[in-house]
């Protein structure tokens, strides 16, 4: 149509042709070159909307990626990024429509949206990933990482290419398959324990003919069988081999093992045993990819939405076959230590559930973090005379030196720098949780140096006494942990320690063992013992109480099985029980033993703290007899309160004839001499240990 053709007919030629083939012909009003020019504006235009689509597009693919960070690390959008989201796809539908309508009549096409851009930025993404797994794997051969060792890491990431190493004719859509020697080759299947035996399989499969027969093998593999253990990392690494070849294997088998998780999970009491096994195959599979981690994160998140016995096996069940990989992973690691966090928070809540899972759920949590390298730390600067104070109570402190300790601590610049007494404090503190033995030789100082120093040395008192009554004090305390064993042993020899020596009267050591066994203690039905009084209430006279259960299955702070506070009480009264054997501080002392045989019933009393009871109660009260039924210890209890309730010098004396009722023993007019006694045989006991 000449050179105006490019414009719908336009021009002389144009419109004769135009005429002849269609009938009557419109003629254009441009000249041919203003038609060039129209043309080339057009064509400008058309360009400048494409640039447009290119940049809306690759903002949206950005947005995508972004996205799908966010979902991967924390299961959820925010509602900010779903509505740039949201813009940015109908920007780009609004250009990708103008483009359209403008190349459709010059005959331009669309400007090519492949992901080139898309693919180089998840190529350097992939570089840096492959990075980081590949150290964090070199530093699991030696202990963390990704994984434990160097044959591990074969196992799961060192795949062959099927493509690659067989004929092309094997993937072709062409040819029938060998029947009888794929069910022969599948029936090998279960037996397959090697890297090595699932890779042959693999490429025995593909030579019989899979192309056309992948549907039974599918079927196969959803169902590893029980008797094996390795049967769930093989089949997921045949299913993952295969993948390589035939694209919808693998992502068949995720999908159809991922359904069965949640089909299985709509009746948690039955079918536990296949519910563990599935489990164990869902973490096999994310470790190979097929199943994707935001999947799991969601089965994590419906078992722990309903935390019953059988929901705490399947998550050990998940924890064990793949927590450890989610969080060396750098893609999952955020999400799955929130994960692993809000599951520790819940197995410190419901402790109902059998202790034998709960140690389980413990092991799993531990073993997905790793320990992790500890960066080489420069101590912190302390000024030279604070080292010389932790260097006299850590390492020069000994029966030989003590004296001298002594000496050097009373040259110190006590006036000049206050802080002298702070730090002695804290080095006695923290010698005494470290040095058993020298807690003893600790008191010695401590009494010799009260009468020059005795702000620092109150300042020691009050922090044993306090960090005695934080350990019994602190809800939900767990008092057979045995981290803390040794510093809470150390704590109440020292305490026993400053009473020997008259830094504590008799009225603290009583408050702290009414602090280990309250009056209510022994209470059936009762979350028990409430031990913490705040001070100002204590001073007014309040004493710890029980409480009912506030719901069935109430964890108990003191249950049957706990000896926690048992021991403790005993280890104070082999350092002081001595010093209570005569005068106000026995009897007020007996009040206590009453309450604690009703006590001794509440208890599940193991051997080694039998023989610890026998032996303390022995030194204590040799007379002592305890009731023979938890009836008798309650009446015994009922008839003291009454009577302490009139008279208290009357309910103390009615304490000792309780406990020597069955040896006919009452209160000897000797035992009667008030405070003067306890006053005279402390003395004696402290002078001896001076001595």
């Amino acid at each position: 149509g000449g050179e105006g053709g490019g414009l719908g007919g336009g021009g002389e030629g144009g419109g004769e042709g135009g005429g002849e083939a269609g009938g009557e012909g419109v003629e254009c009003a441009l000249s041919p070159p203003e038609q060039r020019a129209l043309l080339g504006l057009l064509h400008g235009y058309y360009s400048t909307v494409s640039d447009g689509l290119v940049a809306a597009h690759s903002e949206l693919r950005s947005i995508e990626r972004s996205n799908q960070k966010a979902l991967l690390a924390r299961g959820e959008l925010s509602e900010e990024a779903a509505a740039a989201h949201e813009r940015a796809r109908k920007a780009h539908e609004r250009v990708l429509t103008a483009a359209r309508a403008m190349g459709e009549p010059l005959g331009v096409p669309l400007p090519s949206l492949s992901a080139g851009g898309d693919e180089e930025e998840e190529k350097k993404e992939s570089v840096v990933v492959s990075l980081s797994t590949s150290a964090n794997a070199d530093d699991g051969e030696s202990g963390g990482g990704l994984y434990a060792d160097a044959e591990e890491r074969a196992f799961y990431e060192q795949l062959p290419d099927l493509r690659a190493v067989l004929p092309a004719v094997l993937f072709s859509e062409e040819g029938d398959a060998d029947t009888s020697g794929l069910e022969e080759a599948m029936r090998r299947l279960p037996s397959c324990s090697s890297r090595r035996e699932v890779d042959d399989l693999a490429s025995e499969l593909t030579m019989r003919g899979l192309r056309s027969a992948r549907r039974p093998l599918v079927r196969a593999l959803l169902s590893p069988p029980a008797s094996a253990a390795d049967a769930p990392r093989c089949y997921a690494r045949l299913a993952a081999v295969l993948s390589g070849a035939f694209k919808h294997v693998g992502s068949e088998v995720g999908s159809l093992v991922a359904a069965e998780f949640e089909q299985l999970a709509e009746r948690p009491e039955q079918d536990l045993p296949a519910r563990l096994r599935n489990a164990a195959y869902v973490g096999e599979l994310v470790r190979f990819g097929l199943v994707s981690p935001p999947s799991v994160f969601g089965m994590f998140k419906a078992c722990a939405g309903a935390f019953s016995a059988a929901q705490l096996g399947v998550v050990v069940a998940l924890l064990e076959a793949c927590g450890r990989f989610l969080h060396a992973s750098p893609a999952s690691h955020e999400r799955m230590d929130a994960m692993l966090g809000a599951l520790s928070q819940l197995r410190s809540v419901h402790r109902a559930l059998p202790p034998d899972l709960l140690a389980e759920l413990d092991a799993a949590i531990a073993a997905c973090r790793p320990a992790e390298e500890i960066e080489a730390r420069a101590a912190p600067e302390l000024p030279p005379l604070q080292r010389y104070v932790l260097h006299l109570l850590h390492e020069q402190l000994t029966a030989g030196t003590a004296e001298v300790v002594v000496r050097q601590l009373r040259k110190l610049p006590w006036r000049d720098e206050p802080e002298v007494g702070r730090w002695f404090a804290a080095a006695a503190l923290s010698a005494a949780e470290v040095r058993f033995h020298a807690i003893p030789l600790l008191a010695t100082v401590c009494s010799h140096l009260l009468p020059f120093q005795e702000a620092a040395v109150l300042r020691v008192v009050d922090g044993a006494v306090e960090a005695l009554r934080l350990v019994i004090d602190r809800p939900g305390i767990d008092f057979d942990a045995a981290k803390q064993s040794r510093r809470r042993g150390c704590l109440v020899r020292l305490v026993g320690e400053l009473y020997a020596y008259r830094l504590l009267d008799s009225r603290a050591i009583l408050r702290i063992l009414y602090w280990l066994v309250p009056k209510q203690a022994g209470v059936w039905g009762r979350v028990v013992p409430i031990t913490h009084v705040p001070a100002h209430a204590e001073a007014a006279g309040a004493e710890p109480a029980a409480r009912p259960l506030l719901r069935h299955g109430e964890p108990l702070l003191d249950g049957p099985a706990d000896c926690g506070r048992l021991r403790m009480a005993l280890s104070l009264l082999d350092v002081v029980g001595g010093f209570f054997s005569r005068g106000l501080a026995r009897r007020r002392l007996d009040v206590w033993l009453v309450y604690l045989s009703r006590y001794l019933f509440c208890k599940t009393v193991s051997v080694d703290v039998r023989f610890a009871l026998h032996d303390t109660l022995a030194a204590l009260r040799p007379q002592l007899v305890l009731p023979d039924s938890y009836e008798q210890a309650c009446a015994a209890v009922a008839r003291l309160e009454t009577v302490m309730a009139d008279d208290q010098a009357q309910g103390e004396a009615l304490a000792h004839e309780l406990l020597h009722e069955a040896a006919g023993a009452g209160a000897t007019s000797g035992e009667e001499e008030g405070e003067e006694g306890e006053e005279a045989a402390a003395e004696a006991a402290a002078e001896a240990r001076r001595q």
